[in-house]
């Protein structure tokens, strides 16, 4: 008997929400679950959203300049007996000689900075979606042994019903039987609406229609996470910390557009004027004096940003080494545990299931003595599924740990 089936058995996904994908059938491993979620979740669908507002402020950096020309004009009479008209016509342009380039880097470092910040929701979705998964193949599994339970127990109450007419256990034997029989059923019936819950649970992750039917493919013994060595090498790409040099890479363009803020305004103007019969054009330069306001605060703040990034940055690296060895240490324990089971449950679990089975069938062993090796036999089967999904989320951990996608 195969300790580790694989799971392609299909499931009605109970969820609350609609979606745009038509209603159908959907067989999923966990890398799709995973790449569905990305396009269907809530958050990855708002991050999305984030992602465009951060390209159309790029769009608006780049434009030639911030400010459109300003045209001004008068017209008026002289006080005089022929009352002649004066006029004058200005118009008005800041050239933003030094401020073009800072302002066009900002943009371009928020809009990294959003793309890293998508990166860790994806990174904190795909843990969520391992884990519920995970979750909903244990559920599969744990209802395919409550059936097999169930099986069992029918049959030792017929044989227990027949042999209490033959004379052979007395009513309350046979009862025993039956009402084992019963709870066999009833616990049935609890794992299917356990297993419900947790496909659900999937299928709001996934985007899954509310008549879509959900194929699992897949089993609890989850591929090897990166060895040590692997995952620290992996630190300094993931999200988060990508995130904190996306916000370092802002408080720098800050700092620069700070310093090109505190540098004169440039601007040229042209001018027509007209006194009595006289037409005059004028032209010239415009030109601000930063005295007083010369973007202290705005620098002395994009510094305070680059450094608290440039810290935090350093302490996320330090806290992840430490997140990665304690992943790891949880994963190999959770193999030993496994391998463990395996090597010396598993095997006895087999043969007296199946002795189980023909003593029943024979009516070979007392009532008394099956409850309890049924009891036995469950709760080994049962501890068994649990071994193994305390594996697969240590493996979902430690891949989010070091920032490495299923």
């Amino acid at each position: 008997m195969s300790h580790v089936p694989m799971a392609r058995l299909t499931v009605a996904a109970l969820v609350l929400h609609s979606c745009p994908a038509a209603a159908g059938h959907v067989e999923i491993d966990l890398r799709a679950a995973i790449e569905r979620a990305h396009r269907a979740a809530p958050e990855a669908v708002a991050a999305e959203g984030r992602i465009a507002e951060a390209d159309a402020a790029v769009v608006g950096a780049n434009v030639a300049f911030t400010t459109n020309p300003e045209i001004e004009g008068g017209v008026g009479p002289r006080f005089t007996p022929a009352r002649p008209l004066d006029a004058e016509v200005r118009l008005d342009q800041n050239l933003e000689p030094w401020r073009r380039g800072p302002r066009r880097q900002l943009a371009r470092a928020e809009r990294h900075q959003v793309g890293a910040e998508l990166d860790s929701e994806l990174r904190a979705l795909d843990l969520e979606v391992s884990i519920a998964f995970y979750e909903a193949l244990f559920a599969q599994q744990a209802a395919e042994l409550t059936g097999r339970a169930q099986d069992l127990a029918q049959r030792a109450a017929a044989v227990a019903e027949r042999r209490r007419k033959a004379g052979d256990v007395t009513d309350l034997d046979a009862n025993l039987a039956r009402a084992a029989s019963g709870r066999a059923r009833s616990a049935g019936l609890a794992a299917a609406t356990e297993r419900s819950l947790a496909v659900g649970r999937l299928a709001a992750l996934i985007g899954a229609a509310p008549d879509d039917v959900i194929t699992l493919r897949g089993d609890l013994k989850p591929a090897l996470p990166p060895a040590l060595a692997a995952a620290r090498s992996a630190l300094a790409t993931r999200a988060d910390v990508r995130v904190l040099d996306a916000a370092r890479e802002v408080a720098t363009a800050r700092r620069a557009q700070a310093t090109a803020d505190a540098r004169p305004e440039v601007g040229i103007w042209a001018a027509y004027q007209r006194e009595d019969t006289a037409d005059i054009v004028l032209g010239g330069l415009r030109m601000s004096l930063p005295l007083w306001n010369r973007a202290q605060g705005p620098h002395a703040a994009a510094i305070a940003g680059e450094q608290r990034a440039t810290r935090t940055r350093d302490a996320t690296l330090r806290a992840a080494e430490r997140q990665v060895a304690d992943a790891l240490a949880t994963y190999a324990s959770a193999r030993q545990a496994v391998d463990g089971f395996e090597r010396e449950v598993a095997p006895l679990l087999d043969d007296s299931e199946l002795l189980l089975q023909k003593t029943v069938d024979a009516g070979q062993i007392a009532v008394h003595d099956y409850l309890i090796a049924r009891q036995e036999l469950m709760a080994g089967r049962r501890e068994y599924l649990e071994r193994l999904l305390a594996l697969a989320k240590a493996a979902a951990g430690v891949r989010f740990a070091a920032g490495v996608t299923p």
